[in-house]
């Protein structure tokens, strides 16, 4: 096998190798995973579980108005949570999409009436005249204080809450920035439904051969190609090239007497026609064959006669 046969057999593996390279690295997955899940409620519970499978990648929360998240305990997470209807992240079954679980409000416990000294009082059935109104009005609670202390937020997030965090519409948490062993609440502000999750989770691929494979494909396709060419091309120099055309020119060496170059050089210049050197004889009208052992004529004896 000549050095340029093995040349073109090294480059038809390397056309297959190379091939197969853009292949797979067209077919080569993405270096992350971006599961998503559709949210209908206004609350959502990322669990510690949740965060810590992504590192590196991010959690996005979208909805239609503004956006709060907070970090705490997942205890007190849960039982701030239990009052509300919520949506809670519950794992990545795979690379699309994100399983979820509702969780439905439970019913918040009626607040139970008490007695107060004048109602018991009245019913001992002791006269309460005496009562000025600034003190009956001091001892019934406001009706406006109660809804506002229930409605305001402050000191629940100072009490239960690590960390927190705002959005416009999409929120986007950095998962190694966020708090190891919390659970993540987000709801919205304006109390609207949530509208969507997603995370970015990196994702280990065993493609390190992809490149190698489509280097040596490469050059050994070029390889390849450079013996085709020179197969087609004549690169022989001018001198060599002279040399062999002169040496076409020369005349061949005679033909041996006799041989059969000698019998077809004669045919060839005859046309096929055999060339006899005797004469015609005018009885027959054909062609007297001579040869070495051929019998004496009757002018061969009268010659010899004579």
């Amino acid at each position: 096998m000549t050095l340029r046969t093995t040349a073109l057999i090294a480059g038809a593996l390397g056309l297959l190798l190379l091939i197969g390279g853009l292949i797979a690295d067209a077919m080569r997955p993405a270096a992350f995973g971006t599961p998503s899940a559709a949210v209908d409620t206004p609350v959502l519970i990322i669990g510690p579980e949740m965060v810590a499978m992504a590192p590196g990648g991010t959690l996005t929360i979208e909805g239609d108005g503004e956006i709060v998240a907070y970090a705490g305990r997942t205890a007190d997470a849960e039982e701030w949570a239990a009052s509300r209807d919520a949506t809670r992240l519950t794992g990545v079954p795979t690379w699309d999409d994100l399983s979820t679980e509702a969780v439905e409000a439970t019913a918040s416990p009626e607040p139970t009436a008490s007695a107060t000294p004048a109602s018991s009082a009245d019913a001992s059935g002791e006269p309460t005249a005496d009562a000025s109104p600034a003190a009956a009005a001091s001892a019934t609670p406001s009706a406006s204080a109660t809804p506002d202390a229930a409605a305001s937020s402050t000191p629940e997030i100072a009490d239960i809450w690590r960390d927190s965090w705002e959005g416009d519409g999409t929120l986007t948490l950095e998962a190694d920035s966020l708090p190891v062993g919390l659970t993540i609440v987000a709801e919205s502000a304006d109390g609207a439904p949530l509208t969507g999750v997603a995370m970015k989770i990196d994702r280990v691929v065993n493609d390190g051969w992809v490149t190698p494979l489509k280097w040596w494909g490469g050059v050994l396709a070029v390889v390849g190609l450079i013996a085709l060419v020179s197969l087609l091309v004549d690169h022989r120099g001018a001198g060599s090239k002279v040399e062999t055309a002169v040496a076409g020119r020369k005349p061949a060496a005679p033909a041996s007497p006799g041989g059969r170059r000698e019998r077809r050089e004669a045919m060839t210049a005859s046309g096929g026609i055999p060339i006899v050197d005797g004469e015609i004889d005018p009885a027959t009208g054909e062609l007297p064959v001579q040869g070495d052992d051929a019998p004496a004529g009757p002018t061969d004896e009268r010659e010899e006669r004579a």
